[in-house]
């Protein structure tokens, strides 16, 4: 029987039509999921219509971005090799970017810089591709590893996403998706995993124990994550998802944002959980972490006057717990990429995580001393960093350790928390003391080296022919040295070690005769003959018989108007060493704030706390001093800084 070729034509036709109307549905929905964040489940649908022939340029786009929020750098890649054009000029910008990231991520660091020299000659005004310009040997130095790392991958981890360590107590708090039967943790759509809670972890002689849920109170439905503890352990800054009992409240876009919540211990529970004020429905803000003196709070947002993905923040807290305006920390530190989890050293060391600077790949984790004038952001090269992400750091640098997160190959689970150990890399030098006016040498001066990060003081003599010797860490730290002799005045010089092993110049301490000698690096008590600044006991607050050797220096300085400053505050070791540096900090910027109130320029006088890190004699912990002895420690300085 024939069968009319007409009738078989429309029938084929009404299938292709219906074919397209179902291909069309099924790319709305892949869309939706892909804009409301659910990237596990829009990376399933957009397989599934590539599977079918769908081969659009969006699809590749938004397929390709769904893996690389997800980590997946080599599929993410695949995809993304389908948008670069052969010419590469008229790629779009912002893919040849994620293009080269993913390619760093997967080892090929060639084609990564032949692709990030086309993306500079499109988007020359990009801060990421002005960076990867100033630093085209970047790959070079990460590989010339100048600060060994030993890396130990907690027992504590799960086979889950375990990331966002911070210190508590003698504890570790941090967030993970491992299912504990405490909370249904519902799946998260997007990357097809639990949510988050808070956990912890303590160590038990060489090894970290895992002890449970931090804190029932805390956790909820949502996504909790990102602690920031005050050093008393009663005040707790953490993300979690904007939420209302318990249940995701959701923005225009369907968009469940990331806030930041304080609450405060009291009687063993977590209470007066309450958001902070420049949270926003409609961008995230996340990540806290807390300076050493805890009157600035560090974040990551999105929020208005970000310039990429996601920027760092800084924010003052006020005396009554209020805050000032967050304030972005411009772009030095911040690209048009992601500038993430933050964290704040007791040196005012930023750790933070980007893709914007040059790295090996995905995450790197990078710092910058913000107290260093003119300071640049560094890569904490291959010691710490991987080719995957490597993120959510923090470190204790008195100790030489920390922990930070990463999903690099070999881990328990998505995202593993390692504790790293940083060897000291050092390098011998040498000094010479000699005499200012006659360039004669002299031996037996008393020379003490302060090493601003650890706090360590070294002390030796000068020989016959005025030479010391001692040893100092690299790269980048900073030291005083100072030089005491009878009949002159103290000198002191600050060096930085140089970023690797180039050579250090040798240090000349030059005394001075006069003992009113006010050259750059003297101590103006000594000129001006400055008896002790007094404080109320375990106060910042001046005592007024202060007040006339304070207005002796306020005086200098007017009639000295070029005349910079750094006033030091040093205390016993009768309290602990914690207390001791934040009280020091506290009577330093105490010191100068009066100054500043007597009409000296606030900009040409810094203060800064040492604590009992630069004892003057024998007493420090655990040895019987009389309190004589204790108040030889307990004393200010006036540094000339510059003239």
């Amino acid at each position: 029987m024939k069968i009319d070729k007409t009738i078989i034509g429309l029938f084929l036709l009404v299938i292709a039509q219906f074919s397209a109307v179902a291909q069309t549905k099924q790319l709305a929905e892949a869309d939706r999921l892909f804009n409301t964040k659910a990237y596990a489940l829009a990376i399933k649908e957009y397989n599934k219509l590539i599977s079918k022939g769908e081969t659009s340029l969006d699809i590749y786009k938004k397929l390709g971005d769904a893996y690389y929020l997800n980590a997946n750098y080599k599929e993410a890649a695949n995809c993304y090799s389908k948008l670069v054009m052969p010419d590469l000029k008229n790629s779009d910008s912002e893919y040849l970017f994620k293009y080269a990231q993913t390619l760093r991520s997967n080892g090929n660091y060639d084609q990564a810089d032949k692709i990030m020299l086309q993306f500079n000659k499109i988007k020359q005004q990009d801060l990421r591709a002005s960076k990867f310009i100033e630093k085209l040997d970047y790959l070079e130095n990460l590989k010339n590893i100048k600060q060994k790392y030993t890396l130990t991958n907690l027992e504590s981890n799960s086979a889950e996403s375990d990331f966002a360590p911070s210190f508590y107590k003698d504890s570790l708090v941090f967030s993970s998706a491992r299912d504990t039967g405490f909370l249904v943790n519902n799946i998260h759509e997007w990357n097809n995993r639990p949510f988050l809670n808070l956990h912890t972890a303590k160590k038990d002689s060489l090894k970290f124990i895992y002890l449970g849920n931090f804190a029932k109170e805390l956790n909820t439905k949502t996504h909790e994550s990102s602690t920031a503890f005050t050093k008393d352990g009663k005040t707790v800054y953490f993300t979690r998802n904007n939420s209302e009992n318990g249940k995701f409240s959701p923005d225009k876009n369907g968009l469940s944002r990331l806030k930041i919540y304080r609450a405060t211990l009291e009687n063993g529970k977590w209470t007066n959980v309450t958001e902070l004020p420049f949270n926003n429905d409609e961008y995230s803000v996340a990540n806290p972490t807390l300076n050493y003196t805890e009157d600035k709070l560090y974040f990551a947002s999105d929020m208005p006057g970000t310039l990429g993905a996601s920027d760092i923040f800084v924010v003052a807290i006020n005396s009554d717990g209020s805050f000032g305006e967050p304030q972005n920390l411009g772009a030095t530190i911040n690209t048009e990429g992601r500038e993430t989890f933050p964290f704040i050293s007791e040196s005012e060391t930023l750790y933070f995580a980007s893709d914007g600077h040059p790295g090996l790949g995905g995450l790197d984790i990078f710092y910058i001393n913000l107290q260093q004038e003119n300071a640049e952001v560094l890569n904490m090269e291959k010691g710490v960093n991987s080719r995957q992400d490597d993120f959510s750091l923090i470190i204790n640098e008195s100790k030489n350790e920390g922990f930070l997160a990463s999903n690099r190959p070999k881990g328990k689970g998505s995202d593993d928390i390692y504790r790293f150990v940083r060897e000291s890399v050092t390098k011998v030098i040498k000094g010479k003391v000699i005499d200012k006016e006659t360039n004669t040498i002299v031996a037996n001066a008393m020379v003490t080296i302060y090493d601003y990060e650890n706090n360590n003081l070294v002390e030796t003599v000068s020989d016959e022919n005025g030479f010391f010797t001692t040893e100092v860490n690299l790269p980048e730290k900073k030291y005083r040295f100072t030089a005491k002799s009878d009949g002159y005045a103290d000198a002191v010089k600050y060096i930085y070690t140089p970023k690797n092993n180039t050579k250090i110049e040798k240090v000349v301490l030059e005394l001075e005769n006069s003992k009113e000698a006010t050259a750059v690096g003297s101590d103006l008590s000594n000129y001006l003959k400055l008896k002790s600044i007094y404080f109320d006991t375990n106060s910042s607050y001046l005592r007024v018989e202060s007040y006339p050797d304070l207005d002796k220096v306020a005086n200098y300085m007017l009639e000295n108007p070029t005349v910079v400053i750094e006033v030091g505050s040093h205390t016993d070791s009768t309290e602990s060493d914690t207390y001791n540096l934040w009280l020091s900090n506290r009577r330093a910027k105490s010191t100068a704030k009066y100054l500043v109130s007597k009409g000296v320029d606030q900009s040409r006088i810094t203060g800064i706390g040492f604590g009992e890190s630069q004892l003057l004699n024998k007493c420090k912990n655990g040895v019987k001093c009389s309190n004589e002895e204790h108040a030889v420690n307990r004393r200010s300085e006036f540094i000339i800084i510059t003239k």
